[in-house]
């Protein structure tokens, strides 16, 4: 059985296994380490990850990517109209899972899959059941900055022991599309998340289309042409203006030149380093913004931060880098590899929940991101009953369970909820599920039945109301407990033939016994098991092109 490891990307997609005492990124059909996270939709056939890219100018209308960002969302959220400036889309599908079966000579089954902090629960379900449809069984969904936690501990052998004071490192990952930072402190054998914060509106994306806006103004006033009626034409430019980024990085002005644009037109211009960061000023004044929310929720001051690690490609960009490093006052540290960090933590965190593959013991200790509350209407018989209850609190360990209790005479129904609705992303339905318990009744003596549930926030940071049992009190008798007096501390030997020592003093008590179980009936935003093996059929059914 293989191990891996994916981090689907916005823009990209990579592949970590663990194989050779070791992890290893591994190529595509076309021997590169990523593959660019595309769809194409031709009359007959998909195209997907370079065969999409080889077609995108020609299949424009067809070709989607950032998927990703709309899992668990509707048509009609807020949010879609953000994403329809970037969109042209990562599936959870096998094209993922050929590439390395190829690689490997194994068929590829389980996998552990990263997804950004800030998912609610229906965004996680949703990559559940696409991971499902695609037949891969999905031992962890992992948040991204936790894989490259995991990627970064697990291979040091200098950690501090238990008792002593955590190595705390501040990750910052900022990607094509968002910005990550966590806070984490390590012990030997173990890591804990202790703030994870994030704008999901930062990333790589933002840069390119401050540049697209900037060449369509200049264009348009050099050149004439007005590209934003072209989307090819804006399409050619945001890959030039992607290119034209990369290479300021490193230089101090690049030029910019793409040839029949437009009309026959060829176009060139140039750009200084300066009127870039100029440019993308407000997106460098939120830059700060994470990292002073990550230091007030860890409850830590910039001195108890031992290391800065930057992880993600946006991290290359010289501004942003000087902005961090002033904040901290610290150098920066660029030991993981900023591309295929959290694709490594991945195939490692597979690796530990493997049962055929051996690595050291680590354990991960991830939090809540949002606080979850159940709510339920108000008991008849219990007029002063509280209807809500924030169950699992922001920060909380994950995964975690609760034992709620009830007191009812009745079947009744709980809805669990996100608890502050304005911390979620973009007006996100902070609706997570509705839980019926049946089988609730009255005693003989018309008392009330207590009702014991069992929730529990999943590895996968996915809620649950697992079990549901009910408990009666029975009365049984128990050792008393004697306080000692004076001249006791010390046992004798007793004389021969002497008599036994006296049976120790019992007393009744009252206990709560297991009786029997309840019946749960969950509604939540997973897709039914009917639904999910339709797709399936049609998945398998559907053709598929990975190279032109």
């Amino acid at each position: 059985m293989s191990v891996v490891g994916v981090d689907f990307g916005a823009q990209s997609t990579k592949i970590g296994v663990a194989r050779n005492k070791g992890i290893d990124i591994i190529t595509n059909e076309t021997s590169n380490r990523s593959t660019p996270s595309l769809v194409g939709f031709g009359p007959k056939s998909r195209y997907l990850g370079e065969a999409a890219k080889t077609q995108e100018i020609s299949n424009l209308k067809n070709t989607i990517s950032s998927l990703k960002r709309l899992a668990g969302r509707t048509i009609n959220d807020p949010e879609i109209a953000i994403e329809q400036q970037y969109i042209t889309a990562p599936l959870v599908d096998v094209n993922g899972q050929d590439t390395a079966s190829k690689e490997l000579k194994l068929p590829v089954s389980d996998v552990v899959i990263s997804c950004p902090p800030w998912f609610t629960d229906a965004q996680r379900r949703a990559m559940l059941d696409a991971a499902e449809i695609a037949n891969l069984k999905l031992l962890r969904l992992i948040n991204d900055n936790t894989a490259i936690a995991l990627g970064y501990g697990i291979t040091k052998s200098d950690l501090p022991d238990a008792e002593a004071k955590p190595r705390r490192v501040c990750f910052v990952d900022i990607g094509y599309s968002d910005y990550t930072c966590s806070i984490v402190e390590f012990r030997k054998g173990e890591l804990a998340v202790k703030a994870t914060t994030f704008d999901r509106h930062f990333g790589g994306r933002n840069i390119d289309k401050a540049l697209v806006d900037h060449f369509a103004a200049e264009f348009k006033e050099k050149f004439k042409l007005d590209i934003t009626t072209n989307p090819k034409a804006i399409t050619r430019v945001a890959a030039a203006a992607e290119k034209l980024k990369k290479i300021l990085s490193a230089n101090a002005s690049a030029p910019l030149s793409i040839e029949s644009l437009m009309d026959d037109k060829d176009v060139r211009a140039m750009l200084k380093r300066d009127e870039l960061e100029e440019l993308i000023k407000p997106l460098l004044d939120r830059v700060t913004g994470p990292l002073e929310q990550a230091l007030a929720e860890a409850k830590v001051k910039i001195e108890d931060i031992d290391a800065i690690e930057m992880v993600g490609g946006c991290t290359r960009v010289p501004a942003i880098k000087d902005r961090i490093s002033k904040f901290f006052g610290k150098t920066l540290s660029f030991t993981l590899n900023q591309d295929e960090a959290v694709a490594r933590g991945c195939a490692f965190s597979c690796a530990i929940l493997s049962p055929v593959f051996r690595v050291r013991d680590f354990s991960v200790h991830d939090i809540v991101t949002y606080p979850i509350e159940f709510t339920w209407e108000q008991s008849p018989d219990i007029p002063d009953e509280d209807t809500s209850l924030t169950v699992f609190n922001k920060g909380n360990v994950m995964p975690s369970t609760k034992i709620l209790t009830f007191y009812r005479k009745q079947p009744f129904d709980l809805e669990a909820r996100y608890a502050k609705p304005d911390l979620l992303p973009g007006k996100i339905n902070p609706w997570i599920g509705r839980f019926s318990v049946k089988g609730v009744k009255a005693d003989e003596k018309d008392d009330f039945m207590v009702c014991k549930l069992k929730a529990r926030l999943n590895l996968h940071g996915i809620l649950n109301l697992e079990s549901g049992y009910y408990v009666e009190d029975v009365e049984v008798e128990e050792p008393e407990q004697e306080a000692k007096k004076d001249g006791d501390a010390m046992e004798t030997d007793q004389p021969n033939g002497s008599a036994e020592p006296a049976k120790p003093k019992m007393r009744k008590v009252k206990k709560q016994v297991r009786k029997g179980e309840l019946q749960l009936v969950s509604g939540t935003s997973s897709m039914d098991e009917a639904a999910k093996t339709q797709m399936g059929e049609l998945e398998n059914a559907c053709t598929w092109k990975t190279s032109s």
